[in-house]
């Protein structure tokens, strides 16, 4: 069969909190490399990393002519923060003109009558997609219908059917590589000049033991997966032979978690005397000196840490099972063994007030953190976080056009514009003084600052 899979560029009229990245949609890489191996002829368009806006993307579907058409509305580095706004998807899939469409995503995944609602999409792929999207299509191929796949959604008469969730796979190591030869992948970036072009992102376990109250999981929910080193470092040595790839990042949503696989991974790396440079997420209290230094042998230059909040109470109220002593002996274990850090954090999680507000900066101060924007916390479906909404909300009609409208607004003490406002106030207290106002150099960063849009 002839089947075009896109990468669709993410946008709508309404921005979204979360931004699109310049980054392999290694999902839908995986099930074209899977729908190759099946005998199938595949048209694969990134339209996010070339920027081609709804028209152009119509257009080139056409100029095709597919049998099938997959997208998502989720790449694989958005799955756990996905863009809520997703005009763009539903606009590509009503002029498309083509049947079946079949999409994957965590909007779907979640919330597939809405999806419904929304577009004249065939099939909806729920949560893991590739094991998934491939029985579907080999069902199609065959005339069959899709009531016996596991894991699909499609509309009836009636309503909408979902499909009996699929199992998870157990084993990815039996996935084959991403069909990155189907990607302009000197087109890839990443967002700092530590990890240089030509760049590749890699996926080498899926999920994550543990449970933040803010962390959307449905698209690798209930369990951690890993791959085996050797299969790691069998992708790595490809890409670096195949594409020259200088650099990776670890789209891994916790790459510490199994420090002896770690390990052994940067010792295959080694041993193979594979070139290059990688970064990756960690969990604070998942580092150690010894850790990080075999790591940074490996050529690991950047680590990825969720420091979230620097309030004890804060985390203790999202579950983050982290001390602030924990955040601190990372960054200094980080710093002692030369690697970059970056921190994620948020603003106005439940409980936050002018006084834990105070104690992050307080803690940004003392660890020296100079250049960090927290985000407001989006309830997203599916999260605990969403739960404690609801609750209060119980007669609110949520859905993905409004779910950022609640963006930092679940169990506060404080507005969202309240809580920005003292952080901001805080910050230019530690960086100028009380009377910061007072101070020339407060003025020279204030317009520099605005000049770059920061306020």
């Amino acid at each position: 069969m002839k089947i075009f899979i896109l990468n669709p560029s993410i946008y709508s009229s309404e921005k979204s909190i979360m931004p699109t990245r310049p980054r392999q949609p290694l999902d839908l890489a995986y099930i074209a490399a899977l729908l190759l191996k099946d005998g199938h002829q595949i048209q694969f368009l990134d339209a996010n990393v070339l920027n081609y806006k709804t028209n152009k993307s119509v257009e080139e579907i056409k100029k095709y002519n597919p049998d099938i058409l997959i997208l998502t509305s989720t790449p694989v580095d958005r799955w756990e923060c996905p863009n809520s706004h997703i005009d763009s998807v539903f606009e590509i899939i009503n002029k498309a003109d083509i049947h079946p469409i079949i999409l994957t995503g965590s909007h779907g995944s979640l919330t597939p009558e809405w999806i419904f609602k929304k577009c004249n999409v065939d099939y909806i792929i729920r949560n893991e997609p590739e094991i998934i999207t491939l029985s579907l299509v080999q069902a199609l191929r065959r005339g069959e219908d899709a009531k016996t796949i596991k894991g699909v959604s499609y509309k009836v008469k009636k309503g909408v059917v979902n499909n009996e969730d699929a199992s998870r796979i157990e084993n990815l190591d039996e996935l084959p590589f991403p069909a990155y030869e189907l990607l302009p992948m000197d087109k890839y970036q990443y967002s700092s000049s530590d990890l240089p072009q030509p760049f590749s992102i890699m996926m080498i376990s899926r999920g994550c033991p543990f449970n933040c109250i803010f962390c959307l999981k449905i698209m690798s929910k209930d369990k951690y997966i890993a791959r085996s080193p050797e299969s790691v470092v069998n992708e790595i040595d490809y890409l670096i032979k195949n594409f020259n790839i200088k650099s990776i990042f670890f789209q891994d949503w916790e790459f510490t978690i199994d420090k002896d696989r770690v390990k052994k991974i940067c010792d295959l790396i080694l041993e193979k005397n594979l070139k290059f440079v990688w970064g990756c997420n960690a969990r604070a209290n998942d580092l150690s000196d010894e850790l990080v230094q075999k790591m940074k042998k490996a050529g690991c230059v950047r680590i990825n840490i969720g420091l979230e909040s620097g309030s004890q109470k804060i985390l203790d109220n999202i579950n983050k099972k982290i001390k602030v002593e924990d955040l601190e002996k990372a960054i200094k274990i980080c710093r002692d063994g030369d690697i970059n850090i970056e921190m994620y954090a948020m603003l106005n999680l439940p409980g936050e007030n002018k006084k834990t507000i105070k104690e992050t900066i307080n803690f940004l101060k003392k660890n020296k953190i100079d250049s960090m924007t927290p985000n407001f916390p989006i309830p997203y479906f599916g999260t605990k976080l969403f739960e404690e909404l609801k609750e209060k909300n119980l007669k609110a009609n949520f859905n993905w056009d409004n779910i950022e409208n609640y963006a930092g607004k679940v169990n506060i003490v404080l507005s969202p514009q309240r809580a920005r406002f003292f952080y901001r106030y805080f910050k230019l207290q530690l960086k100028f003084g009380k009377l910061f106002w007072l101070s020339p150099s407060f003025y020279e960063y204030f317009l520099k600052a605005v000049k770059r849009k920061l306020y």
